[in-house]
């Protein structure tokens, strides 16, 4: 009988996707003790300026970290020093478990780590050969709400062992190939083309309009509607579009999601890999 999976590990190619799924964890009562968060020393997704390891293998991150416009628990990361390895950023029960001397020593550093929360060595392997390409690794031991951590995980661009690169190889209700090649930031250079193509001699600013192409994006592999069609769950999506406003900071009006139809759409077609022709 397989053992029922508690930990669940993400793969982030940039901190501030990372940060945004952390805070959601937290809103749904996630507690600090149960998220963990990993980078490797120094690289540039996390922060420019960080102090360095102490002889101990830890110590504070800088204070500049935290006027970067990094949240909170983030910015309360330790910047820890494992033997064999080098320095790594961590956070959370990832920053407890590489801080100790057995696990930095003797278990592996990351590896040992993730095996020690858990996780099958295999897929532990992969998820250690991520973190030494740079990418942020997000945990939590989310115990019998496995898919609820997951799902934040997958909204805010997260990959994992099953979902290699991104969300590539989902199927959508149309047939359609989901493509979500490392999150958001990968495709919001083709998006903004596209604003571009719309909205460029109107006056408007991308700022503007970003986040509801994320959003459009973003629900494109959301669990409750990969299998269901745009119209046909339009509805829901509009509900769904003032929470996620809300969730991000926004502060819209339901006649925003008139303005922005177009735009959701679009982005939920690329998130689709239906886009049609501008």
């Amino acid at each position: 009988m397989a053992m029922e999976r508690t930990t669940v590990v993400g793969v982030f190619h940039n901190r501030e996707d990372a940060e945004h799924a952390i805070d959601e964890l937290h809103r749904l009562g996630f507690h600090d003790e149960e998220i963990g968060f990993a980078v490797r020393g120094g690289d540039h997704t996390t922060t420019t300026t960080t102090e360095k390891a102490s002889d101990t293998g830890s110590g504070a991150l800088s204070g500049a970290i935290a006027g970067a416009g990094i949240g909170g628990f983030i910015a309360a990361a330790a910047s820890l020093l494992i033997p064999g390895f080098g320095p790594v950023i961590a956070g959370g029960i990832l920053a407890t478990l590489l801080g100790g001397a057995a696990v930095g020593a003797a278990a592996g550093g990351v590896l040992g780590a993730l095996v020690g929360l858990g996780v099958p060595e295999e897929e532990a392997r992969y998820y250690e050969s991520e973190f030494n390409e740079g990418r942020i690794i997000v945990t939590v031991k989310a115990g019998n709400r496995f898919s609820e951590a997951r799902d934040v995980l997958y909204r805010h661009g997260a990959y994992d062992v099953e979902n290699r690169g991104g969300l590539a190889g989902r199927t959508a209700g149309t047939g359609a190939t989901v493509s979500r090649l490392g999150g958001w930031d990968d495709v919001s250079p083709r998006m903004r083309e596209r604003f571009q193509g719309r909205h460029g001699t109107s006056g408007s600013r991308w700022e503007d309009f970003e986040p509801h192409y994320r959003y459009g994006y973003e629900m494109s592999s959301d669990d409750r509607f990969r299998d269901r069609n745009f119209d046909d769950i339009e509805m829901d999506l509009r509900r769904e579009h003032l929470s996620w406003g809300q969730r991000s900071g926004h502060q819209w009006k339901d006649t925003d999601w008139d303005m922005h139809r177009d735009d959701i759409r679009d982005a939920w077609d690329e998130g689709r890999g239906t886009r049609r022709a501008a």
